[in-house]
């Protein structure tokens, strides 16, 4: 039988507020380069690896410039993005576990369907260590 978790209920926290209208959430992945050391004398490849490396954290919202305040120009995302500020990012997942960043975000795209709801893609390129709390 799976331990499977739901995701419903991912939080993400932009200067310990939290973010409105959030929809789905992808988390920045976690990678290293990997160098080839094979030698002459080896039978078989051999390799290591480089540093720890980070992906963007992209998330999607239901985007509201003026009615909500984590989305706007004053102290929102729009805000984030103008400013190019290096904020404190926090994602909290249901089991109770966080990753936490900073990071500064890259890309604010709004979209305005003919029939839908208006969104953004927000994309945030993490800096630095990020911290996993279990």
């Amino acid at each position: 039988m799976s331990n499977a978790i739901s995701s419903q209920g991912t939080t993400i926290k932009r200067n310990s507020v939290l973010i409105g209208e959030l929809r789905d959430v992808t988390p920045p992945a976690l990678t290293r380069n990997t160098f080839e050391t094979t030698t002459q004398n080896d039978g078989e490849d051999s390799y290591i690896v480089g540093i720890r490396r980070k992906g963007d954290l992209t998330f999607n919202i239901n985007y509201l410039p003026s009615g909500d305040a984590t989305h706007g120009n004053v102290s929102g995302l729009l805000k984030a993005y103008t400013s190019g500020s290096k904020d404190l990012y926090e994602i909290a997942y249901p089991d109770g576990s966080k990753w936490l960043f900073s990071g500064f975000l890259t890309s604010l795209a709004p979209k305005s369907p003919v029939d839908g709801v208006q969104s953004a893609d927000v994309t945030i390129k993490p800096t630095n260590a990020m911290i996993f709390t279990p």
